[in-house]
């Protein structure tokens, strides 16, 4: 069973408040862009009016498979279900995908039929608007991420739509400037033009989640910090009770840290009790990270049996 302990309590505790947080952000942002898309009738800030809620959307599901995992392990799901953050992480962006590629394919339509005039002070305002709350709502979730997938998740995503409202304020400056110039004929198209920019720039945040998800399925080892302070603690343990050098595995899922350690002892050494001493020693020197703790001990006389 792993152990969970009062960091990792504390861990889970923070990432639903991270996800609270981003959820009431959207929904603010939500309202705002929905009413001020359609009196302006733009497309480039109608987009950010769909993003948004499907973020706020993502960011429930986010929730519940938080809350699903950090029940533990189960009759059923003796080895718990950490595979289900990375699992809706991959859904994330697959949606994500969908939404970004209707609209950019939307604002193509446009373009061919002759573009729509949308005002440039009002693109200008929302962009530097919704520049500031992204970027804010991105900057509190980074800082309380805390190396967990889902809000590391929420943060990338609204670094994406700030990056999408800085092209907005471009936008808003260029019909501004060409006003009344031999250009002007080009501002009709800004918006449509916009949106596929804005649509392409976002790709990059289902990229990057897809890459990772697929990554962290298959259980690698968790970032150089991490491994050394398991390093260390293991190494102290092992130097307490006198045991050779183990062979030792460290890999990481979602919220839970697995780590095997494989002693191959000369035979008639080793018992119960003294794996015990590891197991506790290792679970207690590493109390204070913000993960799950799944410690698994092997004493064995055959190299082969722990490789």
């Amino acid at each position: 069973m792993p152990s969970l302990g009062t960091a990792a309590v504390a861990a889970q505790s923070l990432e639903q408040r991270a996800l609270r947080f981003s959820m009431r952000v959207s929904i603010g942002f939500a309202v705002v862009a929905i009413v001020w898309g359609l009196i302006e009738g733009s497309q480039v800030i109608l987009l950010d009016a769909v993003y948004t809620p499907l973020s706020l959307l993502l960011t429930w599901g986010s929730m519940l498979v938080s809350k699903v995992v950090a029940k533990g392990p189960s009759r059923l799901f003796p080895f718990g279900r950490d595979a289900l953050i990375p699992l809706f992480v991959i859904a994330q962006a697959f949606v994500l995908f969908g939404t970004l590629g209707y609209a950019i394919l939307e604002a193509i339509r446009v373009i061919r039929s002759g573009g729509a005039e949308v005002s440039g002070w009002s693109l200008l305002a929302y962009g530097l608007v919704s520049t500031g709350v992204c970027l804010g709502a991105w900057w509190v979730l980074r800082r309380m991420a805390n190396g967990q997938s889902l809000v590391e998740a929420e943060a990338a995503g609204w670094f994406a739509a700030g990056g999408s409202s800085v092209v907005i304020v471009a936008g808003g400056a260029f019909v501004l400037a060409v006003q009344g110039t031999p250009a002007a004929g080009l501002a009709p198209y800004a918006d449509s033009v916009l949106v596929m920019v804005s649509g392409a720039a976002l790709m990059a945040v289902p990229f990057g989640l897809l890459r990772r998800s697929i990554h962290e399925l298959q259980n690698p080892v968790p970032n150089p910090v991490v491994q050394q302070q398991v390093r260390e603690v293991v190494e102290a343990v092992r130097q307490q009770e006198e045991l050779p050098e183990p062979i030792l595995r460290i890999g990481r899922m979602g919220t839970t840290i697995t780590i095997e350690l494989g002693f191959v002892l000369e035979p008639g050494t080793g018992d119960v009790a003294c794996e015990d001493r590891v197991r506790r020693g290792v679970r207690e020197g590493l109390a204070e990270l913000p993960y799950e703790l799944w410690v698994v001990v092997e004493f064995s006389y055959d190299r082969a049996l722990v490789e």
